[in-house]
């Protein structure tokens, strides 16, 4: 599969079918993930690939994070969108796998007086670190789609960082996003582009 099919055929899957995906498949898509650029050429990420007894504590845990999000779906999207996204946080779609993507933990404070180049020198390695990990999890979404697996990017169980570290046994590392893995069991519609997002100068 070529780079611009993946790009505009992946979707985010919220429904998966409950097969198991092979170790083998999923340290293929790892790989790959980590070819990812990274800030320094760090490469200052962590994954922690779960499956069995611990994906269904860890799920549970995830279901609790959907309250946090709920006034803001409640907000964007019609009810019906709202209840089909609370039903995936339930169970996260039946995905087997869950792969959460870590960055190191840095200490720092920002103040509101602070002027920008100071700011950004002061969480510069967090910085280059989140931009690195979201890299690694775009190339990771796109390989799996490549292999015919389904993954769903989610942001929102950060809300309970510290209760899904404490499942994981995770220490001195900070969650950035975490995708269930699975066998895709719908196909959703294509969403479309919002509005112009280029601005040209020179040409």
């Amino acid at each position: 599969m070529d780079v611009s099919t993946a790009i505009r055929g992946r979707r985010s899957i919220r429904k998966y079918k409950t097969d198991e995906v092979p170790k083998e498949l999923l340290e293929e898509v790892l790989s790959e993930a980590l070819w990812a650029p990274s800030g320094m050429n760090r490469q200052e990420w962590q994954l922690v690939v779960v499956r069995g007894e611990t994906r269904d504590r860890l799920a549970r845990v995830i279901a609790e994070s959907a309250r946090y999000i709920r006034p803001r779906l409640e907000e964007l999207f019609k009810e019906k969108i709202v209840q089909l996204t609370l039903h995936f946080f339930a169970n996260l779609g039946d995905a087997p796998v869950i792969v959460c993507v870590y960055i190191p933990k840095e200490k720092f404070t920002i103040t509101e007086d602070m002027p920008g180049l100071q700011r950004y020198h002061t969480e510069f390695r967090r910085y280059n670190a989140l931009l690195s990990a979201s890299a690694l999890m775009q190339n990771l979404l796109l390989a799996a789609y490549a292999r015919g697996l389904g993954t769903c990017w989610m942001t929102a169980p950060k809300y309970l960082e510290d209760e899904i570290n404490a499942v994981l046994g995770v220490e001195d590392l900070e969650l950035v996003a975490l995708t269930p893995i699975g066998y895709p069991d719908q196909s959703p519609p294509v969403p479309p582009r919002k509005g112009e997002k280029i601005r040209w100068i020179g040409f």
